[in-house]
């Protein structure tokens, strides 16, 4: 397996500069090795992403070195593969949290039988924040997961419920004086 390194330094002060490419790095779900040294597998959208970070560490006044092709022991490729794979399992257990969360609220609007279309709204753009929230996680795994498979048939049962309670909303509108 071939790597990415970003190795980099950012001025000390102010702090909220080091704290801008540390958000950057945990986004891109890279691994840190060690202070200002982080790492990625090698893809396309990966040196894209290490790219741009690398610039926004010269913006605000860093040094950079983006090393590509990296060959690293298989003790060091194994514990990167497992922390980055422990990284997305929380994450994917939060999303699991928060859909379950979502799809009982869905149920209790469903006891109450108010369908009204405001509340459908809110529901569908809470559901599109949770498929966006899953796709980044996504972006951010090294290999396929089977929480992430569990995420989207979960995403899939939250679509099935919201298009359940379109359609009561629709009866419930039609059948109104």
């Amino acid at each position: 397996m071939r790597w990415l390194l970003l190795i980099y330094s950012v001025p000390a002060e102010p702090s909220r500069k080091r704290a801008t490419i540390w958000r950057e790095v945990k986004k891109s779900g890279a691994i840190y090795l060690r202070d200002g040294v982080c790492a990625l597998p090698q893809r396309a959208e990966t040196l894209a992403a290490l790219s741009l970070i690398a610039a926004k560490v010269d913006e605000l006044g860093g040094l950079a070195t983006l090393a590509r092709s990296a060959e690293l022991d298989d003790a060091r490729t194994a514990w990167l593969l497992n922390t980055a794979g422990e990284a997305r399992v929380a994450e994917y257990e939060d999303i699991r949290n928060e859909i379950t969360a979502f799809l009982a609220h869905i149920r209790r609007e469903q006891e109450h039988r108010d369908f009204s279309f405001t509340e459908l709204e809110e529901l569908d753009q809470d559901l599109t924040k949770l498929r966006r929230w899953s796709i980044q996680i996504a972006s951010r795994e090294f290999s396929a997961s089977p929480a992430a498979t569990a995420v989207s048939e979960l995403l899939a049962q939250c679509e099935a419920e919201l298009g359940t309670f379109l359609e009561e909303a629709y009866r419930q509108e039609e059948a109104a004086p």
